[in-house]
């Protein structure tokens, strides 16, 4: 299948902050990547322009809000590829399949689309999968879990920012949602903190609206009482960070365009976050000192 080219190349995306500047945040960034997998081509999909679902997958401009939070004290930790072919925000044993082949319209990894068309030309099959969680998923969360105990181990407790972009037509008009399992997986004065930056900058900010309260990473890593980790589910939606209208963005993502940015926004939001990874250290402090 090809994962040989996976383990050459490094994964997952580590981006370590300079010793003087680190915190105790780790910032995931599941939907960072826009690649396809290196041993996919053109023609291993069912139709010429599916090539561009590994774009339309991603996080829309994810990589300008989130990449470089390493040089403002976190470690960021991402995947190169599209969730389309590893999703690793959702259970490893989130797919459906039949008769030995995989037919997921949604999940851990898609092989069809919502109308239930075969995105690929040839199916998956569940060993197929297997060798692919091994190599792609697998590593991501033995990452996570190596990276949160050295932070632990440095300060005593942690904190796992989930970062993404969401869709505008799941996300709507919510601007900024932040989740936390209905405050099981973070200390309610980390979310208020995070909340607090963004409702400066004039984002409207809501928390743990229905299908934002967080997904498989934060339910995973998110424990504060037992572990002192916390962790916190951000997304911003991607209408903000584009020109263009959602209709406007589907048609032009599948000609293989990349969107227009609202470059101000992006700005916005970038001011947001490097505030956020300023104030998450003390507030973490004072969370484990009361």
């Amino acid at each position: 299948m090809g994962y040989a080219l996976v383990m050459e190349q490094s994964f997952p995306i580590i981006r370590h902050p300079a010793p003087e500047r680190r915190g105790p945040v780790l910032v995931s960034v599941p939907h960072y990547g826009t690649q396809p997998l290196p041993h996919i081509t053109r023609d291993d999909y069912g139709e010429p322009w599916f090539a561009t679902f590994a774009y339309g997958f991603a996080d829309t401009f994810a990589s300008d809000l989130y990449g470089d939070l390493h040089e403002h004290g976190a470690t960021v930790l991402a995947t190169p590829f599209s969730r389309m072919f590893v999703d690793v925000n959702r259970r490893r044993d989130d797919f459906e399949h039949r008769d030995g082949q995989v037919r997921s319209r949604r999940g851990v990894v898609r092989t069809h689309t919502m109308r239930d068309v075969p995105i690929f030309a040839r199916p998956l099959g569940i060993a197929d999968l297997e060798e692919r969680l091994q190599t792609l998923y697998d590593p991501y969360y033995s990452t996570l879990e190596r990276l949160l105990a050295q932070l632990r181990h440095a300060y005593g407790s942690a904190i796992l920012l989930d970062g993404h972009t969401g869709s505008p037509r799941r996300m709507k008009n919510h601007q900024v949602i932040i989740g936390t399992r209905h405050e099981a997986t973070c200390a309610p004065q980390l979310a208020a903190a995070v909340a607090a930056s963004f409702t400066r900058h004039g984002f409207e900010v809501h928390e743990n609206v229905s299908g934002y309260t967080g997904g498989n990473i934060v339910a995973t890593f998110g424990h504060p009482t037992t572990r002192r980790v916390h962790a916190i589910q951000l997304e911003i939606n991607a209408s903000l960070l584009m020109t263009t209208t959602r209709d406007e963005f589907i048609a032009h993502v599948s000609r293989g365009g990349i969107p227009e940015k609202a470059e101000e926004n992006v700005a916005r939001v970038r001011r947001c976050l490097h505030e956020v990874m300023a104030a998450l250290p003390s507030v973490l402090a004072a969370v484990h000192d009361s």
